[in-house]
């Protein structure tokens, strides 16, 4: 969305229909959200967010995504693995060669925190405020370069939008070896995120949890620990 200023319930709908892909009929959206879910439907139509099914329910527009190396199927057992760990919505990203960041896969169930309006496709222009960008640009120096800081917005009041603050963040997550986003993104949730190298040593690819940004406060060493164990292992196992 091109603005933070979203009608109530807006968050809501979208986590409904990001855990429904098949599509969700209005009547139970309005049950979701205890009140008629017409105008923030309409809304996510006109932004071009949500499409209607051949049964007349509601579902997220797919959004096109580009031709990627295969990777190791070893990558789908460590979401599931991560995702058993923490019980926390679970990604793999991959940096694609038009610089904008592939969500591969991901692993969750209703009721936990999704970040809201993430696209599966991440421009190079929300990079700055995205854990799992962090981790892809913080071990690839020539990613760095490629990102305009005139196109960076402040999503939340946390957002980082200054290139050196941004830079003492890169430099931070490649010294303790995963990102945090702490509400960077959108306001109460959180983001942790480690990355995954290749047998040569090059990370493209990395694996996060998105969460309540309540739970990182009490959790965040646990949390940190699961994700680059996970990693590592995922690591390994790219060499069989």
């Amino acid at each position: 969305m091109t603005s933070n200023l979203v009608e109530p319930g807006t968050l809501r709908v979208l986590r409904m229909l990001a855990a429904h892909p098949e599509g969700v009929d209005l009547a139970v959206l309005n049950g979701h959200l205890g009140r008629s879910s017409t105008p923030v439907v309409q809304g996510l139509l006109r932004a071009g967010h949500v499409e209607r099914t051949s049964s007349g329910g509601y579902r997220l527009r797919p959004v096109p995504t580009a031709p990627r190396r295969e990777l190791p199927e070893v990558f789908s057992d460590a979401v599931s693995d991560l995702y058993r760990r923490t019980r926390a919505w679970t990604y793999l990203v991959e940096w694609a060669d038009d610089d904008h960041i592939d969500v591969v896969d991901i692993r969750g169930h209703q009721g936990l925190g999704l970040v809201p309006e993430l696209p599966p496709r991440v421009p190079p222009s929300m990079a700055h405020a995205l854990a799992v960008s962090k981790v892809l640009v913080a071990h690839r120096p020539g990613r760095r370069a490629r990102l305009d800081p005139r196109r960076w917005r402040a999503y939340t009041p946390a957002t980082i939008t200054s290139p050196d603050v941004y830079d003492a963040e890169l430099a931070r997550v490649r010294r303790e070896g995963y990102a945090v986003d702490r509400e960077e993104y959108a306001t109460g949730f959180a983001c942790v995120c480690a990355p995954i190298a290749d047998p040569g040593g090059r990370v493209s690819a990395a694996i996060a949890v998105s969460l309540p940004a309540a739970r990182l406060r009490g959790e965040l060493d646990r949390l940190a620990a699961d994700v680059t164990d996970v990693a590592r292992v995922a690591h390994r196992h790219w060499y069989r």
